[in-house]
């Protein structure tokens, strides 16, 4: 970190500090902590993260999502090593919520779990333990498909294994949301398809359904688009030309025109 940004940092925060509204004053911490680990990002510098930690500290409304913030960074810079494991794990011990914690889990465990799918093995089976804490189903869930899709390609059965943990929990859970369903059964049927596994079909079947009831025009045009984008990938995967064609129609439903841009640019691909 050179020491003109260094004393950028420096002013942002006296300037926040002058702020007498509490609230206001949280949100001009979290603002600075988050453009401060756009920067480590960007530098890949981990200097960066530790000022991002000292302004965490500052926030007293709402911290944790100082916090998310600053996981999410370590997550994407290069560095994939145990220390930058425990590290970003210990902090999420400063988030105080299920909703922020979960992301935060679910961003460490498959940033990690990736790299250790190519280079460590003890750390991949340290982010599959961790994927195990997150609170939310839905998270949760998530975690595993999103590992079980970078295993596919290099290990059938342990791919499974994990797309199979991450269907049971949806199966078992209660109270999620439709939209996070669609989502779910949509790319679930993707990654079976990838798998062969016939299942694929009844996924996505249940994906329609399940968007066919939501009514709110932004988030029907949402999961369709998720929907759509599964049968490119099931179509082109399986040659099922009836897949591929059906990606058309269903780009009706999708009225909101940044999905509507979204969809166009995918049916190209196979126009």
């Amino acid at each position: 970190m050179d020491d003109n940004r260094k004393k950028r940092i420096g002013e942002l925060v006296t300037n926040a500090q002058a702020v007498t509204d509490q609230v206001e004053r949280s949100r001009k911490y979290k603002n600075i902590a988050g453009l401060i680990c756009q920067e480590a990002v960007r530098s890949n510098d981990m200097l960066y993260l530790e000022e991002a930690k000292k302004i965490a500290a500052l926030v007293t409304d709402d911290p944790s999502k100082a916090y998310v913030e600053i996981v999410r960074a370590i997550a994407k810079l290069p560095r994939k090593d145990k220390t930058a494991f425990d590290e970003a794990v210990k902090i999420t011990e400063s988030i105080d919520n299920d909703l922020d914690l979960s992301v935060a889990l679910h961003e460490i465990s498959v940033a990690f779990g990736k790299f250790g799918i190519e280079k460590d093995d003890n750390l991949y089976s340290d982010c599959l333990d961790l994927i195990q804490t997150i609170p939310l189903d839905t998270y949760r869930s998530m975690a595993l498909r999103n590992i079980s899709k970078v295993l596919a390609g290099k290990n059938h059965a342990d791919a499974l294994g994990l797309l199979e943990r991450s269907i049971g929990i949806i199966e078992k859970s209660t109270g999620i949301d439709s939209i996070y369903l669609v989502y779910a059964f949509s790319e679930t049927a993707a990654l079976l398809a990838i798998l062969n596994d016939k299942r694929s079909y009844t996924f996505l079947s249940k994906a329609k359904a399940m968007a066919d009831i939501i009514s709110d025009d932004f988030e029907r045009s949402a999961v369709f688009l998720k929907i759509l984008e599964a049968n490119i990938e099931m179509g082109t995967k399986l040659k099922d030309e009836k897949l591929l064609n059906e990606a058309a129609i269903i780009s009706k439903n999708i009225t909101k025109e940044y999905y509507k841009t979204l969809s166009k640019n995918a049916l190209k691909l196979i126009s």
